[in-house]
């Protein structure tokens, strides 16, 4: 049997958002994207001089499996964590989420690799930063009722 890679969430959600980000109107300038892989190494971000960032990260649980009838089936739920940042203003960090949402709707069903891509849930992070304005985003990639692995 020939060698078939994993899918791997964080790498094509962040693919999605570069290629099909709005950039035509100009209000919302494509912002610079990261692919998490070390939470414990600090990240350091220029807000002010490179723009707005995105961090993209495997969110908990990474990957979940529950299957169905016999077990030869399945539902696959993958989860995915965006973090969002900005040093505008809070408008432009609803506009950001926005932008968002909108390519994973327009997209959700364009990903080969799942059958679907849903926009969970956005809150916004209020810590102690002084204008930064920052925000979580959780999406998921599901695969229902697919045949489970049973190849080595």
């Amino acid at each position: 049997m020939a060698y078939t890679a994993e899918a791997v969430p964080v790498t094509i959600i962040e693919s999605l958002l570069f290629t099909h980000w709005d950039t035509n109107s100009g209000s919302i300038p494509k912002p610079t994207m990261v692919d998490v892989n070390n939470a414990t190494d600090p990240l350091r971000a220029d807000l002010i001089n490179t723009g707005d960032y995105l961090l993209l990260k495997a969110d908990t649980p990474t990957f979940e499996e529950t299957p169905i009838g016999t077990w030869v089936y399945g539902n696959q739920r993958h989860s995915v964590l965006i973090e969002v940042y900005t040093a505008q203003n809070r408008q432009r960090l609803y506009d950001l989420q926005k932008e968002i949402r909108r390519v994973i709707h327009a997209k959700m069903h364009s990903v080969t690799e799942f059958q679907r891509i849903q926009y969970r849930s956005f809150n916004e992070l209020v810590q102690e930063y002084v204008n930064i304005w920052g925000g979580r985003i959780i999406l998921e990639c599901l695969n229902s009722s697919i045949l489970l692995n049973t190849e080595t």
